[in-house]
């Protein structure tokens, strides 16, 4: 009973270590070793840093960006190639207009002769093999011999020949390709077309 008195005594005598430090004993030495008491919430708070932990990249991983950088590039040059204002073209004489125009003139009225030569040309030629397989002897006919081996006759044999279609078919060879530029004077293509078929 006499201690606690005592220790009832110690307490209120020293009403601000009671509140902050709650201990059995109240020997002196030992509330100065305990830690000390935490600091009050009105003082400002100092936020941390954090620390940002950055991986090294890859191979795989530096070729992509060395790839996506390259397609920005790219990007870059197309946009810009976009954007660039449109040179006029020089400005002509009446005199060279009048010429441009006469050769336009002209190229157009031969293109179209070519054309239309070409065109009955095939036509003709359409006509001919059409009344050719015509006139073809049926098979069967009189004169008509059957082939040895065979279930043929001659006569049948033709006209497979003549009803059958080329497997590579389309235009004909010999069919100008259409250009987009008037014929040169003096241009001889036979010398190009010998170089093209070397390499």
């Amino acid at each position: 009973m006499m201690i606690r008195s005592l220790l009832r005594q110690r307490h209120q005598s020293t009403p601000h270590l009671s509140s902050s430090i709650r201990s059995i004993s109240t020997t002196p030495s030992l509330q100065q070793a305990m830690p000390a008491p935490k600091t009050s919430s009105e003082e400002p708070k100092t936020a941390q840093k954090k620390v940002i932990k950055t991986k090294e990249k890859s191979g795989s991983a530096s070729k992509m960006a060395a790839k996506e950088a390259k397609t920005n590039r790219l990007v870059d040059l197309m946009t810009k190639a976009y954007d660039a204002p449109i040179t006029p073209p020089p400005k002509v004489s009446d005199e060279e207009m009048a010429i441009r125009a006469m050769i336009g003139r002209n190229y157009v009225i031969g293109s179209f002769k070519r054309h239309n030569e070409n065109n009955h040309d095939l036509a003709v030629k359409i006509r001919m093999k059409k009344h050719a397989m015509k006139l073809l002897p049926k098979e069967g006919e009189m004169g008509d011999t059957p082939i040895e081996g065979e279930k043929n006759t001659v006569y049948g044999k033709w006209r497979k020949a003549a009803f059958k279609v080329n497997g590579n078919w389309g235009p004909p060879d010999s069919r100008p390709i259409p250009l987009l530029t008037p014929p040169i004077e003096g241009f001889d293509a036979s010398l190009y077309m010998d170089a093209e078929d070397e390499s």
